[in-house]
């Protein structure tokens, strides 16, 4: 490591919650990293902030009829919190909506410019003519071109990580009404990064010492043709170019984005006193990047090639791609609200056990699964099991006896566990240095056991009643040792570490170093404490049924059977065909613009020659079918109890019935519930029940 170190880990997007697979892809490793290095003496920042701009915050904001200003500035807030709540402590946490990051960019650009890397072409944009206007990459949907993935997008395949033209997909789509795409000209400026492709392909390989998803992905993106890509957008909330000749375009988010890494650590450096402390940084350190694997391709041939081009900036000297944390076999994803956010998930567990699981299980170079119940289960054993109860142990027993610990003659015993400590040392800093935080973990597990044994060994309770100063000796020792193992452990799971280092030394551990562990220390155990609690959690069942409002925006007869009705539902950004067997019971004109319940990922099916693309709810009594309804949004998530939908599987009719949907009478009023694991709950839409039209008998089934 050089004398100095920038950190930088992916700027989160501010339109919904950190979830847990964003902190295991970027967030966690780059704290881990920061402390680990700023506890072995090295001078070191840590720098973040929220990407701000793009047509995904300005459609949300035009959905919930605000601003994007207000959406950013709720998100900002949120993820200051969510980073503070797991203990992420950035040095400073930007945004790319200040004017220090639109400057900079416009600089930026226009130096690109002048140096001939960006240049004016007409291109096939996709356009959706519903909606009347041109569709950013990311809001055209359809097939992956390579992997087979349904739900890939234009920018980019989340399933195979790939980068895309949304000309690539099979069958796009507008991602805001789900009707086709269409593909129309428009002027737009790109980038020329095809003539960085041999200095990318020989920077790349001579990378020997990252991993290799890291650099085999972009090398084979290389090989296949780097492809020129355009940076403006037709959008409205975004940066400006400076000159006006190219009205409503905006510089393409991710170009953009990618520069808030240096506009924050300038607006650090201005909020220090010194505003060149970044330069320090940047020209004479090292830059390390923490990020998932769809952000690969964007931080290895992207940014590399923005620097380059412009000469002024130093290029990666590590990328650290993660794969993905998933949930049940699934990608975890914010848009299609597959598992846990950060803050659920610390509603359940405090934080060092949160931290202490995603980093046993960091998807360094494959992908992992998380799950409550491995949680539990690691948590008790490992962590308050093994090292929590090891601290305990000595302390309590050095109160309980009144016994000082005080370095006396060392024993062949004493000496060999204060080598294997040196030599835990030696490689959990290697390790650590190598971005190998599994191993590094599992090594410091291993000799939590080592020490475990050694006090086990020293039988100190029944030394105390022969030789004192013994046992005076091993105690020192043995909180030596603990001594190596807390430093160890601080950066995974800092609080409860300072926990530990206040209990032996009477101190906070925030300022202690590696080097610490060369004296000769004095010990001061304090009234034992629990340092790590034994977690209390089941695994939250399982909620397949992807339940969302629905508005029927157009219903006509099925003209091949008497009993149905062929249905259009808008379900807010896009519309599906219903076919539902309710004609019986409801005119067209009432279900005009009714709201409705619908499951979404029910399997299509043709019904008489019309394809269902989902299922309406309702329920069933002698009088006939009564409809699930609400006054909430169309596209509003409904949920059983507040358990979202945790899959992206297509579900059949049999999987549906499991959860035993029916109507209950509940302090007078009928409420439509579901059995989710033993628990009967309410479904919901916004915190509030689903109604029922009419009056619906008691226990009535939901199909």
């Amino acid at each position: 490591m050089s004398g100095k170190i920038v950190i930088n880990c992916a700027l989160p997007y501010a339109n919904s919650s950190i979830h847990i697979g964003h902190l295991a892809g970027a967030y966690l490793p780059g704290d881990i990293f920061h402390r680990f290095i700023k506890m072995s003496g090295t001078d070191s920042i840590f720098i973040c902030g929220t990407d701000e701009y793009g047509t995904p915050i300005a459609l949300k904001a035009e959905k919930e009829k605000k601003t994007p200003e207000e959406i950013v500035n709720k998100y900002y807030a949120e993820f200051v919190e969510t980073f503070s709540n797991v203990d992420i402590k950035f040095d400073y946490f930007g945004r790319t909506t200040s004017k220090t990051h639109e400057t900079f960019v416009q600089d930026f650009f226009e130096d690109l410019e002048k140096k001939g890397y960006l240049e004016r072409r007409m291109m096939e944009s996709a356009y959706c003519p519903r909606e009347k206007r041109f569709l950013p990459d990311r809001y055209v949907n359809g097939k992956c071109p390579r992997c087979g993935y349904e739900y890939a997008r234009g920018d980019q395949c989340d399933e195979c990580g790939r980068t895309n033209d949304p000309r690539d997909l099979i069958n796009p789509t507008c991602a805001i009404c789900g009707g086709p795409a269409e593909f129309r000209e428009t002027a737009h400026i790109f980038f020329k990064i095809s003539e960085f492709s041999d200095f990318l392909k020989e920077w790349l390989q001579s990378k020997k010492e990252w991993r290799s998803n890291v650099t085999s992905f972009p090398l084979n993106i290389i090989e296949s043709g780097l492809r020129d890509r355009a940076i403006t957008r037709d959008m409205e909330w975004g940066v400006k170019l400076k000159e006006n000749e190219m009205e409503g375009k905006r510089i393409y988010v991710w170009f953009e984005a990618l520069l808030g890494y240096l506009s924050n650590a300038m607006e650090y450096s201005e909020l220090s006193g010194n505003s060149e402390l970044w330069k320090e940084y940047y020209d004479d350190g090292e830059t390390y990047y923490f990020l998932g694997k769809d952000n690969i391709f964007f931080h290895t041939i992207f940014l590399p090639a923005m620097h380059k081009a412009s000469g002024k900036y130093p290029l990666p000297y590590r990328v650290t791609g993660n794969e993905y944390l998933r949930f049940k076999g699934q990608k975890f994803s914010k848009s299609r609200g597959i598992g846990y956010t950060v803050n659920d998930v610390l509603q359940m567990v405090d934080k060092d056990s949160l931290r202490y699981y995603i980093s046993s299980i960091l998807p360094e170079t494959s992908d992992s699964d998380f799950s409550l119940e491995e949680m539990k289960e690691k948590v008790n054993s490992e962590l308050s099991g093994k090292y929590g109860n090891l601290v305990n142990r000595v302390v309590t027993f050095a109160k309980n006896k009144n016994v000082l610990p005080i370095k006396g003659e060392s024993d062949h015993s004493d000496i060999e566990l204060i080598v294997q400590m040196d030599k835990f040392r030696e490689d959990y800093s290697e390790l650590m240095g190598r971005i190998e935080f599994r191993k590094a973990l599992n090594l410091w597990l291993e000799n939590v056991k080592v020490v475990n044994t050694y006090f086990n060994d020293s039988k100190p309770w029944d030394l105390i009643k022969t030789d004192r100063k013994m046992t005076e000796s091993k105690l020192w020792h043995t909180l030596k040792a603990v001594e190596y193992l807390t430093l160890a452990i601080y950066p995974f799971v800092p609080s409860g570490a300072d926990r530990a280092w206040l209990s032996i030394h009477g101190t906070s551990i925030e300022n202690a170093s590696m080097s610490h562990l060369a004296e000769t220390c004095e010990f001061k155990p304090s009234e034992s404490a629990i340092i790590f609690k034994k977690l209390e959690i089941e695994e939250e069942p399982e909620n397949q049924m992807n339940l969302i409002v629905g508005r029927i925006v157009f219903a006509e007869f099925h003209p091949n059977a008497d009993s149905l009705l062929h249905l259009k539902v808008s379900l807010g950004d896009h519309e599906i065909d219903l076919v539902a067997g309710i004609r019986n019971y409801y005119t067209l004109e009432e279900l005009k613009n009714k709201k409705i319940i619908v499951v979404e990922n029910l399997k299509h099916a043709k019904i008489r020659g019309i394809e269902s693309q989902g299922m309406l709810l309702a329920a069933q009594d002698s009088k006939g079918a009564h409809l699930l309804t609400t006054d909430e949004n169309e596209g509003t998530k409904v949920t059983v109890g507040d358990i979202q939908c945790n899959t992206e599987k297509k579900i059949d009719l049999d999987i549906l019935k499991t959860y035993e949907m029916r109507v209950d009478e509940i302090n007078g009023k009928m409420v439509p519930t579901a059995m989710m694991g033993r628990n009967r709950l309410h479904l919901m839409a916004n915190g509030k029940d689903v109604n029922i039209d009419g009056n619906v008998e008691q226990k009535s089934i939901i199909r």
